[in-house]
This record gives C-alpha cells, sequence and structure tokens, in this order.
C-alpha cells in the first residue's frame, strides 16, 4: 500500500481543462477536496509477472488466460521475454468521496474526480518504480493499458482474473469493461533483455482521440 500526502494540482487542472491560472476560490475549493478524498482513498496496487509466447492474432501471457490481441500491443511489446501485469485502485472510498462531492457541489464534484484521476495517474507512477526496482537488469516499456490502440477492454475481466484482483483489491468489471470502482487501472509493461524503441504513447495509440473532450479544450490527459 501506498501512502500521498498531495496530489498533483497541475495534472488534476488538465484533467480539468482548466486554462491558465486557478483563481483563490477554486484553489480553495481544491484543497477541501484534496483533503477529503486523501482521508477516503486507499491507494494500493498488485501486480504479476508473466512470460510471454506470440499467437498468430497477438501475445499470449503464460500461466494465465490473458490473451493480448492486437498489432498495437504485439508492437508494443515486441522484444520483450516478460510482462508485468499491473491493476491499481484508489478503491471505492474515492468514488465515494466524488459522489459526495457532487451532491454537495458540481464544481466540488468535477474537482474531486479531476483529482481522483491525477492520484491514480501517481499511485502507478509509484507502484511501477517500485516494481521496476526489482528488475535491474531489464528493459521497461511504458504502460499499456486495454482499451488503447486495438487492445480491447474485453481481455479486462482475464486481465482481473490473472491478478486475482476481486479479492486481492476489490476491483471487478462491467459488462461493458469498465473497472469498479471507476478509480481503477489495469496495464502492461514489457520487459526485454536489452533497450527498446520508444513506441507512439498516449493521443497516437489513444481510441478515444477523435472523441477526446481534453484535446476538443487544447489539453491532453498525460
Amino acid at each position: 500500500m501506498i501512502h500521498f500526502t498531495e496530489i498533483d494540482r497541475a495534472q488534476a487542472f488538465r484533467y480539468m481543462g482548466m486554462p491558465g491560472t486557478p483563481d483563490e476560490n477554486l484553489l480553495a475549493l481544491a484543497d477541501r477536496c484534496e483533503r477529503k478524498l486523501l482521508v477516503s482513498s486507499v491507494p494500493n496496487y498488485v501486480y504479476r509477472v508473466c512470460p510471454l509466447t506470440s499467437s498468430e492474432t497477438g501475445i499470449r501471457c503464460t500461466g494465465t488466460a490473458l490473451h493480448l490481441t492486437g498489432k498495437d500491443i504485439t508492437a508494443h511489446l515486441n522484444g520483450c521475454t516478460q510482462a508485468i501485469l499491473l491493476c491499481a485502485t484508489l478503491s471505492a472510498g474515492a468514488d465515494a468521496a466524488i459522489r459526495s462531492g457532487s451532491a454537495a457541489d458540481v464544481l466540488a464534484g468535477l474537482v474531486t474526480d479531476a483529482m481522483a484521476s491525477a492520484l491514480t495517474e501517481q499511485l502507478c507512477d509509484a507502484a511501477e518504480q517500485e516494481i521496476l526496482k526489482q528488475f535491474p537488469d531489464s528493459y521497461p516499456t511504458w504502460r499499456f493499458s486495454p482499451g488503447y490502440g486495438d487492445l480491447p477492454l474485453s481481455v479486462q475481466g482475464d486481465f482481473l482474473a490473472a491478478l486475482s484482483a476481486e479479492k486481492r483489491l476489490g476491483v471487478s468489471v462491467s459488462a461493458g469493461g469498465m473497472l469498479i470502482p471507476t478509480k481503477s487501472v489495469t496495464a502492461i509493461i514489457g520487459l526485454a533483455p536489452q533497450p527498446v524503441p520508444k513506441g507512439k504513447r498516449g493521443c497516437a495509440v489513444c481510441r478515444m482521440a477523435k472523441t477526446c473532450q481534453f484535446r476538443a479544450k487544447g489539453v491532453h490527459c498525460e
């Protein structure tokens, strides 16, 4: 379990698509939302390292039912012999904080949601740093999540099963492939025995790129 004492404000405001510098009222609201979210959340993660084998349609994670299909994940893991399967969550407490904020004030709900997204990213970064310390001789890729490129959300069920994430973290998946609690993330980090080329990331492989509200406002979620 990882403990946080503050949330990346700059990242949170980017998630809100906010231009310029926030005024004093918004900063004060952000203070209140941050305190509530930090108290309500229980950031945690689980992971598993799997050997990889190629198939005609993608890559299989040996020892699990997880089959990563599509050209994008295949290219992403090119040269990798293993992959880290990661699931991170802020817990149901974060969802409760967002609902509570929204019930009291729409703007408070928006700020809390944006801060929760930023905190989720911080959690993933911290988890990745901790995990990779165990693999000093390997070369990692960046995190690639279901829904990026042509890797479908339909793999979420097998992904969570491979990690026993529902039992260990309380994370489940909806019929539509969305994770519950909502501030949860699954991601694959490839491990290669030699340096891996930098691949496309962010908007370049995101399936929401054409309809993304962040891009419409001229900002990015990363």
